[in-house]
């Protein structure tokens, strides 16, 4: 059986999808901690508010990245774990994606996926994040490792793309209309813009 996650449509976190975490517990970015829904339950979740979206969960696993969150990031366990590494990632002092850190790559770009992270030798990230000029800091290999998890950049996934062939319908938003009020000379509904302009048909006016 196939198994859906909810995403709230309303906002990101950076670029990461959030979506509703297990056992109720808000909204989370880490695809671990989402909750699964069968196909039903996604569906009628979609319907009861439609910014609620299903999302088939093996369409996200293949695009995940693996980012680290700076929360977690604790210094003492970083100086702690360098003492015995051998490679080490440097990123972004000051800068982050949502929570996640901007990590160097071989080639001098950056990226939010360890996948992509140059593995520094230990001796030279820990000489490249001493100079400020740098404004890099380090992560033993193994540390991020350890505190990296699945998130879902928003510019690699297409919803329609991600339904195709699982028969989910998704709710359609109520049609907006706009708000109608009567002419005061001839009575005629006039839209809350022509308010301010003379009536289309007795050419009154209705400004307040």
């Amino acid at each position: 059986m196939s198994e859906f996650v909810l995403q709230d449509s309303r906002g990101n976190t950076g670029d990461r999808l959030m979506f509703w975490a297990k056992d109720g517990a808000g909204y989370t970015t880490n695809l671990e901690n989402a909750q699964r829904y069968t196909k039903e339950q996604a569906c009628s979740q979609n319907e009861s508010r439609e910014s609620d979206l299903p999302w088939p969960l093996a369409y996200l696993e293949a695009l995940a990245e693996w980012s680290v969150d700076c929360q977690y990031v604790e210094p003492e366990e970083v100086s702690r774990e360098l003492l015995d590494a051998t490679r080490a990632h440097l990123y972004a002092s000051n800068a982050w994606n949502g929570n996640d850190l901007v990590f160097l790559t071989g080639d001098g770009g950056l990226t939010n996926d360890l996948r992509k992270a140059e593995p520094f030798l230990v001796t030279i990230a820990v000489a490249m994040a001493a100079n400020p000029v740098n404004k890099v800091s380090v992560i033993p290999h193994l540390l991020a490792v350890r505190l990296a998890r699945r998130v879902i950049p928003n510019g690699k996934v297409k919803h329609r793309e991600a339904l195709r062939g699982t028969g989910v319908i998704l709710a359609k938003p109520p049609k907006y209309r706009a708000p109608r009020d009567r002419c005061d000379h001839c009575g005629v509904f006039i839209s809350d813009a022509q308010r301010f302009q003379d009536c289309p048909k007795c050419k009154g006016s209705n400004a307040p």
